[in-house]
């Protein structure tokens, strides 16, 4: 059992197979007798998938939402060894990853993995999205490539390869029938993402290096900086406008 509970964050877009992905993610990767309390969104329409992850005897659920920047839920009676978060699928993905670590460190939980399921079929019919789906992949370890029915695999082939391109370490795995290929090795705790926002970092001391020399871990998450006037200096489509 771990000291602290593991937190897993999943992005997506609405209508992407998150649901079926979690449901398989539980049944296939955690132990029947390991407490679940499951986050699902508020306002999202609900599917035969979240009756089925909620009639599981190991797992919770409670409704929250992304208000003023916090995760806002309902009272909590588990006592969980793994939390899923589904993200709201017409959220801005660093807004999300900031209120979550700011959940997490209160509540003394530990982040296991974040996952991004790509709505591929989507995402090809519409590049302006591309930005927004870049972002969640950022924080992501694993990249889940579901809805492919209608991209050929000259797509999914020079998606894999931008990222591997620009050397992110993240897994990229396709969903076959709603689940992924290996669900332990989906869940293993172990940090593939390109973003540091997560991590408990041990700083150098100053005189190490000089200031040419200074690792560019130290400076802030990208897509997390802020301005003087609190804007993200970094901008991300909402993606709202893309789904309506």
């Amino acid at each position: 059992m771990a000291e602290r509970p593991l937190v897993y964050l999943i992005y997506g877009i609405p209508d992407s197979e998150r649901r079926s992905v979690i449901l398989d993610l539980i049944e296939g990767g955690i132990a029947q007798q390991e407490p679940v309390l499951y986050f699902r969104p508020a306002g999202e329409i609900s599917s035969s998938h979240d009756e089925a992850i909620e009639a599981l005897e190991n797992v919770s659920a409670v409704e929250w939402e992304l208000a003023g920047g916090k995760v806002k839920h309902g009272p909590i009676t588990a006592a969980p060894e793994k939390i899923i978060f589904l993200a709201p699928g017409t959220a801005n993905p660093a807004e999300v990853a900031e209120a979550l670590k700011t959940w997490m460190d209160h509540n003394n939980c530990e982040l296991g993995r974040i996952l991004t399921v790509v709505h591929c079929s989507f995402l090809s019919r519409n590049e302006p999205a591309r930005g927004w789906f870049h972002a969640c992949i950022h924080f992501s370890d694993v990249v889940l490539l579901a809805r492919r029915e209608l991209v050929d695999n000259k797509w999914i082939k020079e998606f894999e390869s931008r990222y591997r391109k620009d050397c992110f370490p993240c897994q990229i795995e396709l969903v076959r029938n709603g689940k992924a290929k290996n669900p332990p090795a989906v869940l293993a705790p172990e940090a593939r993402r390109m973003s540091l926002y997560f991590d408990e970092l041990v700083p150098i001391a100053e005189d190490e290096l000089d200031e040419d020399e200074a690792p560019e871990d130290t400076r802030p998450d990208r897509y997390i900086e802020r301005n003087e006037t609190g804007q993200h200096i970094e901008t991300i489509i909402d993606i709202r406008k893309l789904l309506r």
